[in-house]
């Protein structure tokens, strides 16, 4: 009968690789790793492989960037990878937490490097860490990789709430806008419409449309509220799926303004993180490859497409210039780093670049939006109210 294994493996180049094989037991799958010239350096039964992932990162609640910094600080402080993390794991107060940090620390007693250690986990450590401390095996610099990491999720992290926080008034008014309104139709309107029927009094067509509304909401109640509660699950349900996605549907990038800044956004996410691995030794193309998630599914082809033409040849300008992900500043900026050899640096200057762009267009945006939304809500109110009273107005001119 056989089973899956898990196998964390080492080509001939020195990549570290994740395998899942079919096996009679976990002896038989390693001689079929090794029998394609790999290095068996791990070999985990799918079982156990699959509770692992079905309880990744998110699930568990490592901060990634926390985790990374405090790593680097215990291994620059002169303790090794396997006592640092069993250090980590012994402070950690939730049991999942102490589990996962305390599964890395064995393997790496077992001998696996801590990238392998890392990935035989699936799904629970970043392909963008994995990757940065694979670097940095090879280079020695494992301390200053994690900090390097760190400080490049922690950037992300404050852009990303610059932008959040920029959101938030324009949603709050958004919503008390909506729940007046929605209170006004529903509950003001029925009373007014059953108020003005009485008085058989001729009205204005736009009084008279809004008064049948009312005397629809009020024969009609529990179904609108039933409705509306369907209504706002869908939405719910709908945000949700888009958090899921990263929010890469390609309809985003199509709205007005929104659409722009997001893109800007991802780029900007994207030179950082490449320049982050370029520094840690990681080739361009690779580190490229491992951005491609940053962005969306757009973007993600076009980058796909940059990467083949390095492939063949073509300077990192000039790919991304033609696969349309570089404006001109950022292609003459990248011209002097291949001139220069300084890329690394170039590619944090052309994030911050794309960081200062984006917070001048994230707070006009907001500038304008937020009076227009005010007038928007005010407006539409206001109807509501003047189409209520005009009754009442005639019919107390009539009494006169």
């Amino acid at each position: 009968m056989f089973s899956r294994f898990q196998l964390v493996v080492r080509d001939p180049a020195g990549a570290v690789q994740i395998l899942n094989l079919k096996a009679v037991d976990a002896a038989a799958a390693c001689v079929l790793a090794t029998q394609d010239g790999l290095q068996v350096l791990g070999c985990t039964p799918q079982g156990r492989g699959s509770d692992i992932a079905a309880t990744g990162g998110k699930r568990l609640g490592l901060d990634m960037a926390q985790f990374s910094f405090e790593l680097a600080t215990l291994l620059a402080a002169g303790l090794s990878v396997a006592d640092a993390l069993r250090t980590l794991g012994n402070k950690e107060t939730v049991p999942a937490r102490r589990a996962a940090l305390l599964d890395v620390a064995q393997g790496i007693q077992e001998g696996l490097p801590l990238s392998a250690a890392l990935a035989s986990h699936t799904g629970r450590y970043p392909p963008l860490l994995l990757a940065t401390v694979q670097a940095s095996e090879q280079t020695g610099d494992l301390s200053q990789s994690l900090l390097r990491y760190a400080e490049h999720q922690q950037l992300i992290k404050a852009l990303r709430d610059k932008v959040v926080g920029a959101a938030v008034y324009p949603m709050l008014l958004l919503a008390v806008g909506g729940v007046v309104i929605v209170f006004l139709v529903t509950v003001v309107v029925p009373k007014f419409a059953s108020l003005i029927a009485s008085s058989r009094h001729e009205l204005p067509w736009s009084s008279a449309l809004l008064m049948s509304w009312g005397r629809f909401a009020a024969a009609h109640g529990w179904e609108l509220a039933l409705a509306g509660l369907l209504l706002l699950g869908l939405l719910v349900h709908f945000v949700r799926k888009q958090a899921a996605q990263g929010g890469k549907a390609a309809w985003l990038d199509a709205v007005p303004l929104l659409g722009p800044a997001i893109r800007q956004f991802r780029h900007a996410q994207l030179y950082r993180t490449t320049g982050m691995l370029v520094r840690g030794g990681i080739a361009v193309p690779r580190a490229l490859q491992l951005g491609a998630s940053l962005l969306g599914n757009a973007d993600r082809a076009r980058l796909q497409h940059a990467v083949q033409l390095i492939h063949e040849g073509q300077s990192l300008s000039a790919a991304l210039e033609s696969a349309k992900l570089s404006d001109p500043v950022a292609t003459s900026m990248l011209s002097v780093a291949e001139r220069t050899g300084a890329l690394a640096d170039i590619l944090e200057r052309i994030a911050q670049f794309h960081d200062a762009h984006l917070q001048r267009s994230v707070n006009l945006t907001s500038r304008l939006f937020e009076p227009l939304l005010m007038i928007l809500i005010g407006l539409v109110v206001g109807g509501i109210v003047v189409l209520m009273y005009l009754p009442i107005f005639d019919l107390a001119s009539s009494l006169q």
